[in-house]
């Protein structure tokens, strides 16, 4: 009887223990109530309407009216950078130095995206391709620069101007017209040159025709 009770009594004291760690206290307040997070941090994520900002990136402030006016100014500059071409002998259109030197000329009015496309597509060599397949020196006159739509984080500029070729004669060999539309975006605050597109076709048919 002795063993049969022992048995009984460790039997008993094991239910306690296990009862007792079931209710132990402090487990009432961690119980977690559906839909309710409590991992750290999260709590009031939502407090700003879910307009929380990711971390590294900065807001981009809109373009006000002297933006606008700036970007007039630099859209002016950059066309003509891009456009004058004072040599058309090989050396100094046609070489892979001739190449960078008119890439460093426009690397400060372009994004740095737009860069590495505009260097990859070759498209900035054109108009060195043009002063050396026919011969003449280019430069940008009659510009007309405008503000087309402004977007708050991105503002849209229209132009036109005439591109006039020069033979070695000083005269005017031709007169090419070249109308277009610049978009400025704003970059380490900065307004730069997102991307330039006009009747491009009309100075490819000159290089490859």
């Amino acid at each position: 009887m002795r063993k049969y009770s022992g048995l009984a009594a460790a039997m008993v004291l094991s239910f306690v223990l296990i009862t007792g760690c079931s209710n132990s206290p402090g487990d009432e307040g961690t119980k977690t109530e559906p839909g309710v997070n409590t991992t750290s941090g999260q709590e009031g994520s939502s407090g700003n309407g879910g307009g929380s900002v990711t971390e590294g990136t900065t807001e981009v402030s809109q373009a006000s009216e002297s933006d606008e006016k700036a970007m007039l100014i630099t859209a002016n500059q950059y066309k003509k950078a891009e456009f004058t071409v004072d040599e058309y002998d090989e050396e100094h259109t046609m070489t892979r130095e001739a190449l960078e030197a008119k890439g460093d000329v426009l690397k400060p009015f372009l994004t740095s995206k737009y860069y590495v496309a505009k260097m990859a597509d070759r498209n900035i060599a054109l108009p060195l391709q043009v002063a050396n397949k026919e011969s003449v020196t280019l430069h940008p006159e009659d510009m007309n620069f405008s503000v087309k739509e402004n977007r708050g984080d991105s503002l849209l500029i229209t132009y036109t101007l005439n591109l006039i070729l020069t033979d070695k004669n000083g005269k005017e060999a031709r007169n090419i017209p070249l109308e277009g539309d610049i978009t400025f975006l704003q970059e380490n605050n900065q307004w730069l040159v997102q991307d330039d597109t006009y009747n491009i076709k009309e100075l490819q048919n000159l290089v490859y025709k």
